[in-house]
């Protein structure tokens, strides 16, 4: 072996480390934690930052989309106001057209989704206490 081939085979290696190890890291392909949603919303620092899958109603209003569920409503000293937040060109996912009529109608929806849960935000376009970015809509049918 030559003085050559000493660092340059060395610098191979250090490419497929480097290669094999960002592939892993670039795919956060971490599974839902399944969560009831106003579990989530009373121990919101539990759940902060976590990918959860959830069963909720959506609600279009004029300025943004909220999540809530009959079980638990907001009350004095109880805000469970949650914005949900859509990813771009959420219209193609699946379950996006069926999302995207109802809602485009003004109507509720009841949905399982998967996104993230931020409870350490500022208050959403419409005053929610707390932002949930959908990643993945499982289901969508009139609320």
């Amino acid at each position: 072996m030559s003085s050559k081939d000493g660092p340059m085979r060395n610098a191979g290696i250090a490419i497929l480390v480097l290669l094999a190890t960002s592939s892993t890291k670039g795919q956060v392909k971490a599974d839902p934690e399944r969560a009831n949603f106003c579990d989530v919303v009373a121990s919101p620092s539990n759940f902060d930052g976590k990918l959860l899958s959830v069963d909720v109603t959506l609600q279009p209003s004029f300025h943004s989309l909220s999540l809530y569920s009959s079980a638990c409503t907001s009350k004095e000293g109880f805000d469970v106001t949650t914005q949900a937040i859509l990813p771009n060109g959420w219209e193609t996912m699946p379950n996006g057209k069926k999302l995207k009529r109802s809602i485009g109608h003004g109507r509720p929806v009841n949905v399982q989704l998967v996104g993230t849960f931020r409870s350490s935000v500022s208050r959403g376009q419409d005053g929610q206490r707390f932002t949930f970015s959908i990643s993945k809509i499982i289901s969508a049918s009139p609320a």
